[in-house]
């Protein structure tokens, strides 16, 4: 984690009544950050679990995911209002006084600008596909009661880099090696549906090496001499992950 993101998270902490922490519900473990976690308990401040993207992650691992976390907990995706009203009203239970200041945090691309966008009704943080977007604490009124600071997406430097591409927290053109962010991409698609890659590109192998090599084949990315280009497969298979054109 850089420092001075690092720096920016604390101050934001001592600042908020309440901390709203932004997982992606595809990988909650991975984008969990449990050192800031530590940090929010130790200061006395609440903290609430937001998990966005619900509606790309398999239905049946949502309820053993939130039965693993000891905080109060919501599923939602931005784009679904009943996910944002359940928000308000979670919100509206943990405020405790007339004024209140919540804190934003999260890994890149997590959906925190689009949370917050859904939650006061209009584009108030822009919003981009980008890892990294936001560059720094940003202020919203959310309504008279609620001020809400928005901080820039936290890099962890445990989270391995593949795993970073994953849950979007770092552009795949950013990285050394795409092709093994996309090899652990397919076997997680291959551990919710086995049969993801034969729907959709018809393809029937399991090997995620030759899986990549056949749907660079599919989508006519050659290189000279008509080998297919896995390099650049990777990209658009990791971006349009990123993106939520798959799952």
């Amino acid at each position: 984690m850089k420092k001075n993101y690092f720096s920016r998270v604390i101050k934001v902490i001592n600042s908020a009544d309440i901390i709203i922490e932004v997982l992606d519900s595809r990988f909650p473990d991975l984008s969990r950050n449990k050192k800031i976690e530590k940090i929010v308990k130790q200061k006395r401040k609440q903290l609430l679990i937001v998990l966005n993207k619900s509606d790309l992650a398999d239905e049946t691992n949502l309820k053993k995911i939130k039965q693993k976390l000891s905080h109060p907990t919501v599923f939602l995706s931005a784009k679904q209002k009943n996910g944002i009203i359940k928000l308000r009203k979670e919100l509206g239970k943990m405020s405790r006084k007339k004024n209140v200041i919540i804190g934003l945090i999260g890994y890149p691309n997590t959906g925190k600008s689009s949370i917050i966008n859904a939650l006061k009704g209009k584009a108030s943080a822009s919003v981009s596909s980008v890892a990294g977007h936001t560059k720094g604490e940003q202020f919203i009124r959310i309504s008279e009661k609620i001020l809400l600071i928005d901080t820039p997406g936290v890099l962890g430097g445990e989270k391995e880099e593949h795993l970073l591409v994953l849950m979007g927290a770092k552009n795949p053109e950013k990285m050394e090696d795409a092709e093994l962010a996309a090899h652990y991409l397919i076997k997680y698609l291959f551990s919710v549906n086995q049969n993801f890659f034969n729907k959709k590109f018809e393809i029937t192998d399991k090997n995620p090496e030759i899986v990549l090599k056949k749907i660079a084949l599919k989508k006519k990315k050659l290189l000279k001499g008509g080998k297919p280009d896995t390099k650049t497969t990777a990209f658009i298979l990791l971006r349009d992950w990123q993106k939520g054109k798959i799952n």
